[in-house]
């Protein structure tokens, strides 16, 4: 594992405005064995910006390694190659504005009514958090979910029909990558994604809704979520820990 001392101080000076950087479209994520990770908030897409390595030119200069998907508005694919260090922050800027505009150009691959569910589920949580792109969701909050997940992908099987056959296995396949991302994603992606669960099961029709997100069961998992970050508040940070 890379360490902060392996790195030239000009090197770790410029990458860190993007240590703490979070944003609604995007997410820095664990860089392994890169320098920088920067992935696309989208739970399938593949939209990225990577800095993967450096090096010294013959100029004296420093050079970033980048890696980056969609390249421009003409080609969605990836572009790897050499840029100076000091268009870092403007390469990073002109890839977001990417993002901005896929989210913002209407289209017909567009599902307002699967938007709509999942923009309704998320408000319900009220997240305040100042932490919660930070921060992870605590044990018993992952222990209660990774249940909850349980449950439901095990119950959807005996609602399988020919006609939803395809949707179901797309709604369990989102619930396995949910689980495994409990513990290593931000409490504000874990319930973004959740609530996109449950958008899809919602859309399957009211049956689906009775049987998977009635009141009771909705309020108990939002709850569970939220209670830590109501006890935060009244008693201290040390709760976290």
């Amino acid at each position: 594992m890379r360490k902060k001392k392996d790195l030239p101080l000009i090197i770790l000076k410029s990458l860190q405005p993007f240590v703490n950087l979070r944003g609604e479209k995007f997410e820095t994520v664990d860089p392994k064995e890169f320098l920088l990770k920067v992935i696309d908030q989208e739970f399938d897409s593949k939209f990225h910006f990577i800095i993967e390595e450096y090096k010294k030119a013959n100029t004296g200069k420093f050079q970033f390694l980048m890696s980056k998907s969609p390249i421009n508005q003409n080609d969605h694919g990836i572009q790897r190659n050499w840029v100076d260090i000091s268009q870092l922050q403007p390469q990073f800027d002109s890839w977001l504005k990417l993002l901005d505009e896929y989210d913002n150009t209407p289209s017909f691959f567009d599902d307002p009514i699967l938007n709509s569910f999942q923009e309704e589920y998320f408000a319900e949580f009220e997240i305040i958090d100042d932490e919660a792109e930070t921060k992870p969701l605590n044990t018993k909050q992952i222990l209660l979910l990774d249940s909850h997940l349980e449950e439901v992908e095990k119950r959807l099987d005996k609602f399988i029909t020919d006609k939803n056959r395809d949707d179901i296995q797309e709604i369990k396949d989102d619930i396995s990558e949910l689980k495994e991302n409990l513990t290593n994603k931000s409490k504000k992606w874990v319930i973004k994604n959740l609530s996109r669960i449950w958008a899809k099961i919602s859309k399957q029709g009211t049956k689906f809704i009775k049987e998977f997100l009635s009141e009771s069961k909705k309020e108990a998992i939002k709850q569970g979520v939220k209670g830590l970050i109501e006890l935060v508040k009244e008693n201290g940070p040390d709760l976290i820990n």
